[in-house]
């Protein structure tokens, strides 16, 4: 998948597997989890997330608060850690399954899934390398953690500006790697050339991007 794309997605196409690639994807962040939960100030978190909302609340109160995000957070994180990759590999293939076959490209879903849990792979040698930088912190706002690993351009603009933060985040390394492989898959797996998969698939990413920017401003 990293050295020979080409010929790999032509054989997922004629056999789509996708159980391997999964799997990974799963470990890898669950790996993420292991390390950064640890590192969670749960109490700097709670009292940031208090003093926002503009409430006052009494001392015992807060720190039962922060107990019961330090007990919840392990069930939440491994919980999220298999069911993401699930979902976004899913949701990512049946939208674009869904756009091809409006288009009149005739592939299937399995070649539509299998080519699109392999072109998240990129994310696992993310995973990997956000691992090796978690690892140094004593301390890791989770919020913040997408700046981390600086493979976009989120870091160049404070957090507080969310509008352009989410669309700086959005110019990310291995999501252009991610698209690239998208492309190569699905015109393998449809059979046609790569411009215009490239220009359904870059289209409907433009748009969940604008969306992302959109959800930062309003909430």
């Amino acid at each position: 998948m990293f050295v020979s794309p080409g010929k790999t997605f032509e054989a997922i196409a004629r056999r789509p597997t996708w159980l391997l690639p999964m799997i990974l994807w799963v470990i890898a962040s669950i790996s993420v989890s292991v390390v950064l939960l640890p590192r969670m100030d749960f109490e700097k978190m709670t009292r940031d997330r208090i003093e926002k909302s503009g409430r006052t609340i009494p001392e015992d109160q807060i720190q039962s608060m922060v107990e019961r995000s330090r007990q919840f957070a392990p069930v939440f994180a491994y919980g999220g850690s298999v069911v993401a990759p699930f979902g976004i590999a899913l949701l990512t293939a049946v939208i674009l399954w869904g756009a091809f076959r409006a288009f009149g490209w005739d592939t299937t879903f399995s070649q539509s899934f299998g080519a699109t849990v392999h072109a998240f792979l990129p994310s696992v040698l993310g995973s990997i390398l956000l691992i090796a930088l978690l690892s140094r912190e004593e301390r890791v706002d989770p919020s913040a953690m997408g700046d981390l690993l600086r493979s976009n351009l989120g870091f160049l603009v404070p957090r507080d500006n969310k509008v352009l933060h989410a669309l700086l985040s959005s110019v990310d390394l291995f999501s252009f790697w991610t698209l690239a492989l998208l492309v190569i898959g699905f015109s393998a797996a449809a059979k046609i050339r790569k411009g215009p998969a490239a220009g359904v698939i870059l289209a409907l990413w433009a748009l969940y991007v604008l969306g992302k920017a959109g959800l930062a401003a309003v909430f």
